[in-house]
């Protein structure tokens, strides 16, 4: 209960006023029923002083008359129940002439009865009070002296001031039960006045004090979660209102200092970081073969390596100077372009350049510049050079090899699909070259295609009498006579020993029997030399159109015409399926 109590600011305050509160009231109430016995005792001591006046009025007019059995009378008949517990008598030495008690069933005790001298004394002088407590009750003794008058003369002398001194006695018991019955009702409305207080005072102080108090706890318990502004209700002009202002203030100062902090740290850690990565590439940059740059975005050289100012001529200045000269970036410059690249572009840039050196030579450099990025910007570029020197002379000598192996390729090329004597395609390309045709037929790609297969006439003969060497010549002079009286697009090829194949794409089986006709008189009107004179030279030719089939099929078809041909009297052009179109004896 107690460490509940002092977790709890509401308890504490409600248990403070609870305390002050009881105090207080209790106070009030402890003086308010003293001040009521005190009340009620002078109100008794002049009830008694009017009474005790009475009596002597009473009894000294008995007593002038001369009636003394009277003065007994007087008392009995003044005494009320209830109210006046006992009247007595004294003489001037204190000893009880008359005494009226409300009981009379006993005697009086000599304590009851008896005066002491310093009262005695006192009363002598004038009235006197006394309180005292008899049997378990408390009593209020009242005193007045009975003064000696002339009248008394007679019976008590002129040497007596007094005739007797006049006690009443009064219970206090009924005025200390209604004080304790009013003491006992103040004490039940105290506690239920208390009580009430403290219900409105704890309902007030949950308003006024608890309320703002736990928001301000609980703004604070947030702010050390972390929240950097926790919202936090103000409003009035009070104390409790003032400390809310006064905390938010705080947090923002403390944020503002906490952010400004944390600046500072990220700013310092940079800058170390800055550091570090400084030394690591000073470290890296010299331990590196190539050229190697810092530069920062105001063109500043932030760090570099020997070999960079081996490599460029000129670095070492502009590394004396504040900065990089605009004019060495330029377009063309070598090699600082690929920085400015950088700068304008935010991106990597590899740039190749060369420079004439003193001697005449040229050296060749490639540079490669990344930007790096801080926050968002450029904030430095890395560049590094490279002499490619050695690399661009091996380059252009592979490329001088390269270029003598693809001549060299395409030679041997020719040379694999060219027979050698003719100077026209061989069997292998001719082969290739009507399987392909017959294909793009098939596909659409030609309306026609035909073949011819040309054969020279008496050529073993030719061979025989005029040598091989005619024989060779007269092959090389008809190769170059069918190349010159066909298309473009028409293929010459030898198709074996004195036999000639011409393959005519999109062309008409009887244009290809005009073109053969052609070639056919163009022979045999040439005049081919020999060791002995001119030669005549004739050919047979067979002609065949494609319409289906294999490429063998197409050249069975044409060599049946050319064998017709042949057959037929030589010097002639057969059609496949048709008659020759030529006759030799005409």
């Amino acid at each position: 209960m107690v460490a509940f109590i002092k977790k709890s600011l509401a308890l504490k305050i409600i248990l403070a006023l609870m305390l002050v509160l009881g105090l207080v009231i209790g106070i009030f109430t402890f003086i308010d029923i003293r001040m009521m016995r005190e009340d009620t005792i002078r109100t008794s001591e002049q009830n008694l002083s009017a009474l005790a006046m009475a009596i002597k009025g009473s009894v000294n007019v008995a007593m002038k008359k001369g009636h003394r059995e009277d003065v007994q009378r007087i008392l009995e008949e003044v005494k009320i129940p209830s109210i006046i517990d006992r009247i007595m008598i004294y003489n001037e030495q204190g000893s009880a002439l008359r005494c009226i008690k409300s009981d009379q069933r006993g005697k009086e005790e000599p304590a009851d009865v008896r005066i002491s001298s310093s009262m005695l004394q006192r009363a002598s002088r004038g009235d006197q009070t006394q309180i005292f407590e008899h049997a378990g009750t408390r009593y209020l003794s009242y005193y007045s002296p009975i003064a000696n008058q002339p009248e008394c003369f007679s019976c008590h002398g002129r040497q007596q001031k007094l005739n007797g001194i006049l006690r009443i006695d009064f219970s206090l018991s009924a005025t200390e039960a209604f004080i304790a019955s009013t003491r006992n009702r103040m004490i039940l409305w105290t506690g239920i006045m208390v009580a009430t207080l403290l219900t409105a005072l704890a309902a007030l102080l949950r308003l006024v004090v608890y309320r703002p108090v736990k928001e301000l706890r609980d703004a604070m318990a947030r702010a050390e979660d972390g929240a950097h502004e926790p919202s936090l209700p103000i409003s009035g002009e009070d104390e409790l209102s003032d400390l809310k202002r006064s905390f938010v203030n705080m947090l923002s100062r403390i944020n503002a200092l906490h952010k400004t902090n944390l600046e500072k740290e990220r700013e310092l850690a940079r800058h170390q970081g800055v550091m570090k990565f400084r030394a690591e590439l000073k470290t890296m940059f010299d331990a590196m073969p190539d050229g190697a740059l810092l530069i920062d975005a105001d063109m500043r050289i932030i760090q570099s390596n020997p070999r960079a100012y081996a490599l460029v001529p000129g670095l070492e200045e502009m590394a004396a100077a504040d900065r990089i000269p605009l004019e060495r970036m330029t377009e063309g410059a070598c090699p600082l372009q690929g920085i400015r690249d950088v700068l304008k572009k935010g991106e990597t840039c590899e740039h190749a350049c060369s420079i004439s050196l003193a001697n005449g030579e040229q050296r060749h450099l490639h540079s490669t510049c990344a930007p790096i990025i801080e926050e968002g910007r450029i904030a430095y570029v890395v560049g590094v050079i490279r002499d490619v020197t050695d690399r661009i002379k091996t380059e252009h000598e592979l490329e001088e090899k390269r270029a003598e192996l693809l001549k060299t390729n395409r030679l041997l090329s020719q040379i694999a699909i060219t027979d050698s004597l003719t100077q026209v395609y061989n069997r292998r390309y001719f082969d290739e070259l009507l399987y392909k045709e017959i294909k793009r037929y098939n596909r659409r790609k030609y309306a026609y295609l035909s073949l011819m297969m040309i054969d020279i006439d008496h050529f073993k003969k030719l061979n025989d009498v005029h040598g091989h060497v005619v024989g060779d010549s007269v092959l090389g002079e008809i190769a170059r006579l069918l190349k010159e009286g066909v298309r473009e697009t028409d293929t010459v090829a030898r198709y074996g020993g004195e036999e000639f194949s011409v393959i005519m794409p999109d062309t008409h089986i009887e244009g290809a029997r005009y073109k053969a006709e052609t070639l056919r008189k163009k022979v045999q009107d040439t005049v081919f030399p020999g060791h002995a004179g001119p030669l005549h030279i004739t050919i047979s030719i067979g002609v065949a159109a494609y319409g289906s089939g294999s490429p063998h099929e197409l050249i069975k078809a044409a060599d049946e015409a050319l064998y017709q041909a042949k057959h037929s009297g030589r010097n002639a052009v057969v059609v496949h399926g048709q008659e020759r179109t030529h006759d030799p004896k005409k």
